[in-house]
């Protein structure tokens, strides 16, 4: 009870915050459409103090609780708060201390001038995102909505129509991506124009990405003959199946139910088998080809995957799929689809086309897809097949109302859906469309899979001959404890088959199914920590934190071919006895011989340490031969996924058996150094003959995943890290083929940029240092610069012009800028600038711009990055990720701290001059954001001391 009242006063206080910071927002918005002259001041000096006892009582109930750590869900909406509150009262302080304000009164104009449009907009639509999650969050307490307390009508108004999301302008369009990197044509001489089939390759493989099939071909084919009664004409005795196989063939192939067929079914029940299974069967598209009559069909399909990557569980990946399949069908029609981006493509000479990277936007998709189906729908009919909108990351009314903004185009189109039978989805489909449960279906396919699983194994098929009666009632009990879920009746069968392995008799069998829980999730605890020994779940705790700490990094670094590790990646991530080889093996070709016994021993492995809930799947694999080579890429390429969406739930829900079985880990183990190890000792084992050479592309990707995964180890009693890291470098030069013109040639140097820029820029001492800055390897970077300054080769400083650390430190101060390396650490620039050395001199150390060559210093390159960075959109108005605004700005308090005060900025093609304080001015006057006024009043202070 107290924990609930400590919850219950955290959530009040945070609705009572978000309430005043709503008032807030409604005045502001009557000035700017209110209509009146003049408006009292009085009205905002006191929301400006309600702000202000919120921000205090929020601070101080949140910190009472103890509980909640940073990243955590109520931090995060705690530290939302908090920053908007803030950002306001500097709003509202600005606005009060203005000139404009006489006798209490100031003029609306000039209010509007002080707050822009722009301003309220981005602060209505920070509030609404807050509050969204608020409610989330709240109704995933379990806190009773009834509690007086915790109602709040205005959280409700905001999240239904008070904000005018209409009235913004987004700018960050396809057409505004072609307007920015285009240069205008010359006036004397016509481009040349690309071939067309060209072009309509480029939209392509643009539409493309990585992991698009992944989820499709990960699903468990339907067994033997289990689906097939569907579309068979035999007589059915089981009255729901006879009324499924009726309504569903009459919906395929005539418009009398309408456009929309809902599966649904319970978790594990075969959801995503079926779909497969007539997305892909040839009858139904027979079906299709009589509704279309003499119109052709053009079938398309989606399956969302929650573990799978970004692309995989969210809006953007699907419409990127669905064009690519239907444009892939009709490609005639791509120039009509992208009437501009085409005409801009085609203009452009292969050296632009080969650069250019789209970024897509669901803006932009989706009018792409309703331009398709303007014109595709005039001579084609389209059926798209798309399983798990339950796993859609996102807003499941926004998913829903897009499908059924679809189902408005006449009787050319039509969609079959599936998903957990959520409310969400009930509401949406559950009396208005025709749909089935599944669970509801499948005893008889069930019974045979059973049957047909017990049977594969020769001594217990000679036993249930022997014993048919009693094995007949085996089968029956089994799918009747299953209860519609197809996942448990596998998970039960393989139990089974391995008990029989011990004790080949039939009662065993009847022992074991009665030994496992009829609950999916009290099975999976059973399956992992009942029937497992200490050592055991430890083994199991190891593997699950690996496979999570690439989903992590894949993430960040958006690599969707990374998202699932590989066995062979596993298989030198699991031993701790191989941080000796990491350090100490050359390089040599793998044997069959140790490819095989990592690769058998791996498998057996994960099988019996995750009990069957992890399953080993080959990737999609090109026409290859039968070289060597090509079987080890195959063997070692096959990728460790979860058996089902379920498991993985079960894994990561909040204090779930995931955060358990990390608890129960030594602290001596690491995930992502494991991980980073995996990677030095696969260089070492190189399953191609060794060779030497410069194609850094070959190694790049997994260099990327090795050094991101290295930015997240947190516990290395051994400082293992650094020495990995070095040995990986060691190891990447060992293989590089040198240039012996070149006294600087490294392999990492080839990391900085195209090479025509690098052949003209300062030389890159200590590459590999310099590309450990830029992943923000912090505890790295400090050894290494401390390694250098106690050393020898640390004397003298080069005046050579090249960018020293710092630089390279800020690079990502307030943007990624679409890169796989992070944003700024203000660790690590505190280190760097309090630490400094002829290897890392200080924040007015002169240099050579990399590209341009002009002379600058790290506290200007920041200084510029600022400006850059406010042009460019780069910042966020109110913004409420710990990681951005108030990341940087601790950044920016630093060099100030340190750097030159008086520095000025010079003027260039897009800004005039500027001071060092006038930045920061500029950012305050623009943003309003409290953190940037506490830097403008830190510069102010140490102007006036002189220091």
């Amino acid at each position: 009870m107290a924990a609930a009242a400590i919850d219950a006063s955290a959530f009040d206080a945070i609705a009572r915050c978000l309430t005043v910071a709503l008032d807030v927002y409604r005045a502001v918005r009557d000035v700017h459409h209110g209509g009146q002259n003049s408006t009292h001041v009085a009205d905002f000096a006191g929301l400006s103090d309600a702000l202000s006892t919120s921000v205090q009582h929020i601070k101080g109930v949140v910190q009472e609780t103890g509980r909640y750590g940073h990243g955590q869900p109520l931090f995060l909406i705690r530290f939302a708060c908090v920053k908007i509150s803030e950002d306001l009262i500097v709003h509202i302080d600005r606005m009060l201390k203005s000139p404009a304000v006489k006798d209490e009164l100031v003029d609306s104009a000039d209010f509007c001038d002080l707050w822009s449009l722009d301003d309220l907009h981005a602060l209505g639509l920070r509030l609404q995102q807050v509050v969204h999650r608020f409610k989330e969050m709240k109704e995933d307490s379990g806190l009773d909505d009834a509690d007086s307390a915790l109602q709040h009508p205005s959280l409700g108004d905001l999240a239904t129509s008070d904000i005018q999301t209409d009235e913004i302008d987004e700018t960050d369009t396809l057409s505004q991506q072609l307007l920015d990197m285009s240069a205008p044509a010359s006036p004397t001489s016509a481009p040349r124009l690309a071939p067309a089939g060209i072009i309509n390759d480029f939209i392509l493989e643009s539409l493309a990405y990585s992991s698009m099939r992944d989820r499709e071909d990960e699903v468990t084919e339907a067994h033997s003959r289990t689906l097939e009664w569907i579309f068979e004409d035999s007589s059915l005795t089981q009255p729901l199946r006879n009324a499924f196989r009726d309504s569903f063939t009459t919906w395929l192939k005539t418009n009398e139910l309408g456009p929309t067929y809902w599966i649904t079914g319970k978790p594990g029940s075969g959801k995503s088998t079926l779909m497969r299974f007539l997305s892909q069967d040839p009858t139904a598209m027979k079906y299709l080809r009589l509704w279309a009559a003499d119109k052709p069909v053009n079938t398309a399909g989606f399956f969302f995957w929650t573990s799978g990557s970004r692309q995989q569980r969210s809006q953007t990946g699907l419409l990127r799929s669905l064009l690519h399949q239907l444009l892939s069908s009709s490609p005639e029609l791509i120039v009509k689809t992208f009437p501009d981006l085409w005409t801009k493509v085609r203009q452009m000479t292969t050296k632009e086309r080969i650069s250019l990277e789209l970024e897509w936007t669901i803006g932009d998709l989706r009018a792409a897809l309703d331009t398709f189906l303007d014109t595709a729908l005039q001579e084609a009919n389209i059926c798209l097949f798309i399983d798990g909108l339950d796993e859609f990351d996102g807003d499941h009314h926004e998913i829903i109302d897009f499908f059924k903004g679809l189902t408005t185009r006449g009787d050319s189109l039509k969609m079959c859906l599936s998903s957990r039978p959520w409310a969400v989805f009930d509401e949406a489909f559950g009396n208005s469309v025709p749909n089935t449960k599944l669970q509801d279906l499948s005893y008889e396919d069930m019974c045979r899979y059973v049957k047909d699983a017990l049977r594969s194994n020769t001594p217990l098929r000679r036993l249930m001959r022997k014993h048919e009666e009693a094995s007949q009632q085996l089968i029956l009990a089994t799918v009747e404890r299953a209860d519609g879920v197809f996942l448990w009746v596998r998970l039960a069968v393989e139990r089974m088959l391995s008990a029989f392995a011990r004790r080949e008799e039939l009662e065993v069998l009847q022992e074991t199914l009665q030994s496992l829980p009829s609950d999916l999730d009290a099975l999976f605890e059973k399956l992992l920590f009942q029937d497992q020994s200490k050592s055991e779940v430890l083994d199991t705790a190891a593997l699950f934190q690996l496979i999570h700490a690439r989903e992590v990094v894949a993430d960040f670094i958006k690599d969707e071919s990374s998202t699932a590790l590989t066995i062979w990646e596993l298989a030198f991530a699991l031993r701790k006895e191989d941080d000796v080889a990491a350090l100490e093996r050359e390089v040599c070709e793998v044997t069959d011989e140790e490819l095989q016994t990592r690769c058998a021993t791996t498998a057996r492995h994960i099988k019996n340490r995750f009990s069957g809930l992890l399953n080993i799947h080959q990737r999609r694999i090109g026409n290859l031969r039968a070289h060597r080579a090509d079987v080890a890429k195959i063997v070692t390429s096959c990728r460790v996924i979860y058996i089902h969406r379920t498991v993985r739930d079960w894994l990561m829900e909040t204090n779930g058996a995931g955060e358990r079985l990390k608890a129960l880990q030594s602290q001596d183990f690491d995930a992502h150094l494991r991980l980073l190890r995996s990677y030095v000792l696969r260089l070492k084992h190189s399953l191609d003959e060794i060779e030497h050479h410069r194609r850094l592309d070959e190694w790049y990707p997994d260099i990327a995943l090795a050094m991101s995964h290295a930015r997240y180890i947190v516990n290395d009693p051994d400082n293992l890290q650094r020495q990995l890291l070095n040995e990986m470098n060691k190891t990447i030069s060992w293989l590089w083929l040198e240039k012996p013109s070149d006294p600087y040639d490294h392999w990492a140097k080839s990391t900085f940029g195209a090479y025509e820029i690098r052949m003209k820029a300062p030389p890159i001492r200590r590459p590999f240092l310099c590309l450990a800055t830029k992943f923000g390897l912090t505890e790295y970077v400090s050894q290494e610069v401390e390694h250098y300054k106690a050393s020898d080769s640390d004397d003298e400083e080069h005046d050579d012009g090249s960018t020293p650390l710092l630089s390279y430190a800020t690079e990502f101060l307030c943007s990624r800028n679409k890169t796989i390396f992070p944003t700024s650490s203000p660790k690590l620039v505190r280190f760097l600038i309090t630490h400094q050395s002829p290897t890392n001199p200080g924040p007015d150390h002169k240099y050579k711009h990399f590209v341009t060559g002009q002379p600058i210093t790290p506290w200007l390159a920041v200084l510029r990055h600022l400006r850059d960075a406010k042009r460019r959109g780069w910042i966020e108005h109110y913004d409420i990720d710990p990681e951005g605004t108030q990341r940087w700005a601790e950044i920016v308090s630093i060099f100030i701290e340190h750097a030159d005060i008086n520095a000025v900025v010079k003027r260039d093609a897009w800004d005039p001059e500027i001071t060092a304080l006038g930045v920061m001015k500029l950012l305050e006057d623009t943003y309003g954001a409290a953190d940037m006024h506490k830097l403008r009043v830190l510069m102010e202070s140490r102007i006036e001391q002189g220091q």
